[in-house]
This record gives C-alpha cells, structure tokens and sequence, in this order.
C-alpha cells in the first residue's frame, strides 16, 4: 500500500475503537494519530469522499456511523483472501486507464504479481479492438498483473478465466444470473455488464506477464453511457438490473478470490476445466449467431463448441465446421 493512503486506515482504526458513545473528539484522534487537529479535519473529509458516513458534533467529537462501499485499497486489503492477488493495490481516483497503468507496472519490474491497480473513474478506458470503453464514476474499472505460470499456448483462455471469475463474483454478491458470452463479454438479460481486455507479453516458452483489465457496470448512470455509446441499449448495469446499488467493495473482492481460484485451476488442470465451466454458463451455445469481423458480418450459422484454445466452434450455413479465433458475435433470433 502506498505511503499516501497510511494515516487514513490508522484513523479509521482510531474512530472505531470508540468509547460506548462512539465519539472521538478532534484531540484525541490528533493525539493518536501523531498529526495536527486540522490535518484530521482533513482525513476526514477525505473519509467522507471515500464513502465512510462520519458524524461531528462540537463538544462531542467525530463518530464513524457506516462503513464505505467504495473499492479503496486499504478495506480491499482487509477482506480479501487471496495468495497473491491483490496483494499489492494501486487506487487512483482518476486514471488514463488502468490497463495502462498497470502495463507500465509490469515493464518496470519483475516482481508484482498480483498487483491490482482499481480507478474510480478512467479518462480513455478502451475495450478490445480499441474500442472506447465508457468509465464513469460507480462503475469496476480495473486491471490485474499476473506472471502466471503457464505455457503460451495458454493465453488464449486467460480472457475465460477471468470471464468466469466476473460471473462468480456477481453471482455471490447478488443475486443475478449472470451469463457468459464469447469471447469475453459478461451479460444480464442479454445485454451486457462487463468485459475484458487482455495485454500479454510472452516469449516462445513462457509468459512474462499478463494484465487483465475488467469493466464491470455496478452503479453507472446509464444516462451517461447512453450518451456517448450508439448501441447503449445492448448494455445494463446491476444497478439497473436490481433497482438498488451493489457495494463495489464487495463484488471486487468476490472477483479477485474467483479469480485466483479460476487460474490456479488453469495452473493445475488446464484447459478443459476451464472450458468446461465457461460452457455450463454460456448464454449462447446451441443458438444461431452471426460472426464480425470488423463490425461486418462474414458467417451466419450455429454456436456448436470451444475448442481446447477457446476458439468457438461455429457449423456455418454451408454445413461446414469452422474454428473462430478473433473477432465478435451477435445472436440471432
């Protein structure tokens, strides 16, 4: 955790050893806290930024009345039970993106495993092909560094695992049933909520890193991201789906302990315990698509399979079996 954010979980371990009133006056906290009464006046209105509601009342002091929902790395870390991800977390309140800062992460050192850079909101976020990827304020935007373990020949299902782990961590912290569609989206309903982008580095052996970047829509206004997205009515949040928001703190912390699950099995099992859980939650297997290439369709036919790399197997109208490696799907119905 950076030296940045230090003396805000210290204060707020301060503020929830309160007495039976809950109150702790403005000295004390500076007392304890070996810092000015004005640089804790401070803190906490950085708390209450944070999502935390604190009460003051002079005479009295500061009570902290409810905890954040908000994904900050000092409650991340709190919670989450994993081996290696998250162990180290990266909280920007505004990023370029965080693929991009993650990537710098990556060429910067050898180490990191794990590292998990979240942005509470991003300026350029992009999908895949380079697509604009709407991040505003509410929403999961995040990206994960990994030095996994793993034959080259495995990237391939890196988007899956991470798919997979998107879905389970939805699946825990609501009560949605989310879907999997291919190669990489998350859908509720048939529309979708989330989505991956995988940057990998890799010789002829050996992986040297991946980062995975996950967007996922919690808490959006949709408004927003229909204004800057023509086709926005293909796209939902779990806000929008439930009625109510979702802690984000939560379903990140659900995300990442799914994820470490899903790529140890890759790591110990390989490809086909993968598959096989991506398959159990396919919203579109069976049904009729249409493959694009660069947003034009080049194939109408009928989802049949993954093969062993993650490539969709598609029966075309030809009644040939073609193997699809690249590209998109849209449903038929």
């Amino acid at each position: 955790m950076s030296n940045k954010w230090q003396d805000i979980p210290r204060l707020l371990s301060f503020l929830r050893s309160a007495d039976r009133s809950g109150y702790v006056s403005g000295q004390s906290l500076a007392a304890q806290a070996g810092i000015s009464r004005s640089a804790v006046w401070k803190q906490i209105r950085k708390l209450r930024d944070y999502g935390y509601g604190i009460d003051s009342v002079q005479g009295l002091g500061y009570r902290l009345v409810t905890e954040t929902q908000h994904p900050v790395p000092w409650e991340l870390k709190r919670i989450l039970k994993t081996s290696y991800v998250g162990s180290e977390v990266v909280y920007l309140p505004i990023a370029d993106s965080t693929q991009s800062t993650a990537l710098t992460i990556a060429n910067k050192t050898d180490d990191a495993n794990g590292t998990v850079v979240i942005a509470d909101r991003q300026k350029s976020g992009r999908g895949r092909l380079k697509r604009k990827w709407v991040s505003p304020s509410g929403g999961l935007w995040f990206s994960v560094l990994l030095r996994p373990r793993i034959p080259t020949s495995s990237i391939t299902l890196l988007p899956f695992v991470a798919a997979l782990a998107v879905r389970e961590g939805i699946a825990k912290s609501t009560v949605l049933d989310a879907r999997l569609k291919w190669p990489n989206d998350v859908m509720i309903s048939g529309k979708k909520v989330g989505g991956i982008l995988l940057d990998v580095s890799a010789e002829a052996e050996a992986v040297n890193y991946a980062v995975i970047g996950i967007g996922i829509n919690v808490n959006v206004d949709m408004t927003e991201i229909r204004s800057k997205i023509p086709d926005a009515q293909e796209i939902t949040s779990l806000k929008s789906e439930l009625g109510h928001e979702v802690s984000r703190l939560e379903l990140i912390r659900r995300v990442l302990e799914s994820l470490e699950h899903f790529l140890d099995l890759l790591i110990r099992k390989g490809a086909y315990e993968v598959i096989t859980a991506w398959k159990n939650h396919s919203d579109m297997l069976g049904r009729r698509i249409t493959i694009l290439q660069n947003d034009k369709p080049i194939h109408n036919g009928r989802a049949l399979d993954l093969g062993d790399d993650g490539s969709l197997l598609v029966k075309i109208e030809s009644g040939k079996t073609i193997a699809v490696t690249s590209g998109d799907v849209r449903l038929r119905y």
